[in-house]
C-alpha cells in the first residue's frame, strides 16, 4: 500500500499535480515549516493531513510532472503554472507543507497558523481553481 506522500503525489488533474482540498505552502526556512507542522498537529491534525516535503523531493517531483505532462489537457488549467512555481521555490531551497483543508473553516484555521511565520506562498486547490493565499 502506498504511503501518504505517494498518495498525495498521485492527486492529479489530467496528469498534472492537483491536490484538490489541500493547501500547498512553501517556506524559505525548514524550521518555519516544521514549526507550522508541529503547531497544526498540536491543534489536532493527523500526521497524514500535514505532510512536509523537502526542496529536493519537490524539485524532483515537479520536474518529472512537468516533463511527463506536456499535452493540451494537462496545460489547459493553471496547474502547470502552480507546479512551475513550486519548482522555482524548491530550486531556491524552500521546504513545503501540504495540508488537508477541504473547507473554508479548515483553510482559514490552517492559514492562521501558517501566517505565524514567514512563508513564500500558499496555494489552495479548489475544484476548478487554484487560489493564492496571503
Amino acid at each position: 500500500m502506498p504511503d501518504a506522500k505517494q498518495q498525495l503525489r498521485d492527486l492529479t488533474d489530467f496528469g498534472m499535480f492537483y491536490p484538490r482540498g489541500y493547501i500547498v505552502a512553501a517556506f524559505h526556512k525548514r524550521e518555519d515549516a516544521e514549526r507550522v507542522q508541529r503547531d497544526l498537529r498540536t491543534g489536532g491534525y493527523d500526521a497524514d493531513d500535514c505532510l512536509l516535503f523537502s526542496a529536493d523531493e519537490v524539485a524532483r517531483s515537479a520536474k518529472q510532472n512537468l516533463e511527463q505532462n506536456t499535452g493540451f489537457f494537462a496545460r489547459l488549467g493553471k496547474s502547470d503554472e502552480a507546479v512551475t512555481t513550486h519548482l522555482r521555490a524548491a530550486e531556491k531551497g524552500s521546504t513545503f507543507l501540504v495540508i488537508y483543508a477541504p473547507g473554508e473553516l479548515e483553510a482559514e484555521r490552517t492559514m492562521n497558523v501558517v501566517r505565524r511565520v514567514p512563508f513564500d506562498f500558499a496555494h489552495r486547490y479548489h475544484r476548478l481553481a487554484i487560489q493564492v493565499l496571503k
